[in-house]
């Protein structure tokens, strides 16, 4: 651990969201960070004397990239997720209970008529 250094994991983390029913990556940031080891001119073959008061870092930051994508800040991909999605599956729930409907009124017209027809003996 580092001095004046407070890691975050949800902030650092890599992550992807998907949305289960299509597959679309709805969110996605991939965070990588490079690091290089720092010596003390001591500690290697050759002493350069700038580097006489460096302390020996195991992993010093040089580079941090975040890479991220999200689909709130692109409309068309918006429109298509709807389009792909929730259409469907607002023409699927009304099917359902349209056939719910219908099967409950032949039922009710299957009783009726085998009430007709067994009292009307």
């Amino acid at each position: 651990k580092f001095d004046g250094l407070a890691p975050d994991a949800e902030a650092h983390r890599t992550f992807m969201n998907v949305e289960p029913n299509t597959g679309m990556t709805l969110r996605l940031h991939s965070r990588v960070q490079l690091n290089t080891p720092v010596f003390n001119s001591r500690e290697m073959p050759k002493p350069i004397t700038a580097l006489n008061n460096i302390v020996t870092v195991p992993a010093f930051p040089i580079l941090w990239i975040d890479e991220g994508a999200d689909i709130d800040s692109d409309p068309e991909m918006v429109k298509k997720l709807k389009k792909q999605l929730v259409t469907p599956l607002n023409i699927l729930n009304i099917g359902k209970w349209t056939a719910i409907g219908v099967g409950m009124a032949i039922f009710a017209l299957g009783g009726a008529m085998t009430f007709i027809k067994t009292c009307g003996k």
